[in-house]
C-alpha cells in the first residue's frame, strides 16, 4: 500500500498548476496570489478522538487547535474558520435505551458544546468561525477550513546549510497524554466491574499526568511565539506527525541534511515519569509520537530560550547533504523512526 506521503505525490501528478496559486500542494497550507494562506483538516470519530473519555467541547477545542495551528506553521496569522459538520445518525434518532438515560443530550446540547470548544480556541487565536456545511454520516466527522494572512510565508523548504533546529514547549507530550486517558478509561470500566463484585483497586494520586493530558485536549497553535520569532525563522513546520516525520519533511523540502541531537530534545518530568511506568523507549517514542503541535523550524540567529512563556529549545543542525540522522552517545545514525500515517497497517515504531 502506498504512504500518506507517496499517495500525495500521486495527487500532485495528477492535478495542474493554472497560475491562481502561489504555493499549491506540499506544505502545512496553501497560499494564494493575494497572501491568503488556507488549509483543510478532517478529523473523524474513532480516529482524531475518541467519545468515551472527552467530551464534545474537548473534541470541537481539539480539532480547532490541529486545524488552526497548519496556518501558523505558514507564519500566517488566523482569520476565519469554516467548519463542516457531520453529524451521526445515533444523534439524530437516540436507540430506545439511550432516549431512558439522563445524561443524553440533545442535538442542540450537542452542537452549542462542539461549538463552544471551537470558539473558545477562535477568541485565543483572535480569529473566528464564518461559516460551514452540516450533513448526516454514521459517526461524527469534521473538517475545518482555516484562513489567514502573511505576505512572507515561512516554508517547509526554507531550512539551510549552517541553520540550527529548534522547538517549542516539548515533545511526546499530546501522545503520552492519550494513552493515560485511553487507558484510565479501560481501568474506570474495570472499576465499576469490580465495585459490582464488591472491590475494586485503590486509587492513587495522579496530578502529575494533568500537563500531559492538558496538551492531548487543548494542544494550542504557538501563534504568539510565530510572532516573535517569525523575522528568525527560515524552514517552519509543526509536530503534527510526530518530530521524526516532520523533520524529515524539512529535510526533503529543503534538499539538505538535518542532525539530531538525541541529548537535547525537551521532554515534561511528566513524560518521564510515564516513558519509565510503561517501560518505553524515551527516544522512539519522541521520534514517533505527533499532534503536539509545536513548531520546529530552522533559524541562522541565536533564539531566545524562552519566548511568551514558551520554552524554545535547539535540538540539531542543518548540513549539506540529504537525509534525517540522529546522533546519540557519539555516533550519527540514520533516523529509521516513523510517524503517524493514515494509510499505514500496523506501523509499530522502530529504535533508531
Amino acid at each position: 500500500m502506498l504512504s500518506e506521503d507517496e499517495l500525495i505525490r500521486v495527487i500532485q501528478q495528477t492535478v495542474k498548476s493554472r497560475g491562481r496559486v502561489r504555493l499549491g500542494i506540499g506544505d502545512d497550507a496553501a497560499v494564494l496570489n493575494d497572501g491568503t494562506v488556507i488549509t483543510t483538516d478532517a478529523y473523524a470519530e474513532g480516529v482524531h478522538f475518541d467519545l468515551s473519555y472527552m467530551t464534545l467541547r474537548q473534541v470541537g477545542e481539539r480539532c480547532a487547535c490541529g486545524a488552526i495551528s497548519d496556518v501558523v506553521a505558514m507564519a500566517a496569522v488566523p482569520e476565519a474558520v469554516f467548519v463542516s459538520l457531520a453529524l451521526p445518525h445515533r444523534a439524530l434518532c437516540p436507540a430506545p435505551r439511550a432516549r431512558r438515560r439522563a445524561k443524553v443530550l440533545s442535538v442542540e446540547q450537542q452542537v452549542r458544546q462542539l461549538y463552544s470548544g471551537i470558539e473558545s480556541v477562535c477568541v485565543e487565536m483572535g480569529c473566528e468561525v464564518a461559516g460551514g456545511d452540516i450533513i448526516v454520516a454514521d459517526r461524527l466527522l469534521l473538517a475545518l477550513t482555516v484562513t489567514g494572512k502573511t505576505w512572507t510565508p515561512k516554508l517547509r523548504s526554507g531550512a539551510q546549510p549552517g541553520d540550527r533546529l529548534y522547538v517549542t514547549g516539548h515533545l511526546g507530550s499530546a501522545e503520552a497524554g492519550r494513552m493515560i486517558l485511553a487507558d484510565e478509561f479501560r481501568i474506570q470500566k474495570s472499576e465499576t466491574r469490580s465495585q459490582k463484585r464488591g472491590s475494586g483497586p485503590q486509587k492513587t494520586d495522579g496530578s502529575w499526568r494533568l500537563p500531559l493530558i492538558r496538551r492531548h485536549l487543548r494542544p494550542v497553535p504557538r501563534l504568539e511565539v510565530m510572532r516573535e520569532l517569525r523575522s528568525f525563522m527560515h524552514g517552519l513546520i509543526d509536530t503534527s506527525d510526530g518530530l521524526a516525520t516532520d523533520a524529515r519533511h524539512l529535510s526533503e523540502m529543503s534538499g539538505v541534511k538535518i542532525v539530531l541531537d538525541a541529548e537535547t530534545l525537551p521532554v515534561l518530568p511528566a513524560a518521564k515519569r510515564f516513558f519509565v511506568e510503561r517501560g518505553l523507549d524515551p527516544l522512539s517514542f519522541v521520534l514517533g509520537a505527533g499532534e503536539d503541535y509545536e513548531l520546529l523550524f530552522t533559524s541562522r540567529r541565536p533564539v531566545p530560550v524562552n519566548v511568551k512563556g514558551v520554552k524554545v529549545t535547539p535540538i540539531g543542525s542543518v548540513q549539506k547533504g540529504s537525509g534525517l540522522w540522529i546522533c546519540r552517545a557519539g555516533k550519527t545514525l540514520p533516523v529509521t523512526v516513523s510517524g503517524y500515517d493514515h494509510l499505514k497497517i500496523g506501523g509499530d515504531w522502530k529504535t533508531c
